[in-house]
């Protein structure tokens, strides 16, 4: 009983250890990953693609393209993403060899008339052993086809498959 007791302890503090320290370079990563969003780096943004997904979307070129398009759709319907703010990774977890975490987005884009301000959520993945990062936006993504792109998610993070917007009207003066 106390051997059980004495092991369970040992595990919930080395737990709880874990926890309170945010996985090594994330932070980092995330601010790269926002200023090649910024910058429209296409290059390093797609470096920064979670490799199953980079496959199923036919690529690194593919990747790059897809980006180019939607760049060109914003400036035509006179839109710029004016920032990019990555907030505090305040959950992580380790799971099946990899790394996940919750990084937090609050993206202002110009728009004829205001602007937009939206609130998403990054799901950064490394392999245990690295220190390179990827990202999926989950804005994209639904519970119950999570798997089809991270098949090493395991919900342990609570992850909200939502995400707010707010439009900002100019003021008249």
């Amino acid at each position: 009983m106390i051997k059980a007791l004495t092991t369970t302890i040992i595990i919930c503090l080395f737990v709880n250890i874990s926890i309170a320290q945010s996985p090594s370079g994330i932070q980092q990563a995330a601010e790269k990953y926002a200023q090649a969003n910024l910058d429209e780096d296409f290059e390093s943004l797609a470096g920064y693609t979670y490799p199953v997904i980079l496959k199923k979307s036919g690529g690194k070129e593919a990747i790059i393209h897809a980006l180019e398009v939607a760049s060109d759709l914003l400036k035509i319907r006179n839109m710029k993403v004016e920032s990019y703010e990555i907030g505090k990774i305040e959950k992580f977890t380790h799971c099946s060899g990899e790394t996940h975490a919750l990084v937090p987005v609050t993206t202002k884009i110009k728009v004829p008339g205001g602007e937009i301000i939206n609130h998403i959520t990054l799901i950064a993945v490394s392999k245990v052993s690295s220190d390179q990062w990827y990202f999926i936006e989950t804005s994209s993504l639904e519970p119950n086809t999570i798997h089809n792109y991270l098949p090493t998610w395991n919900y342990t993070l609570g992850l909200k498959f939502d995400e707010s917007h707010e439009f900002i009207g100019l003021k008249s003066e």
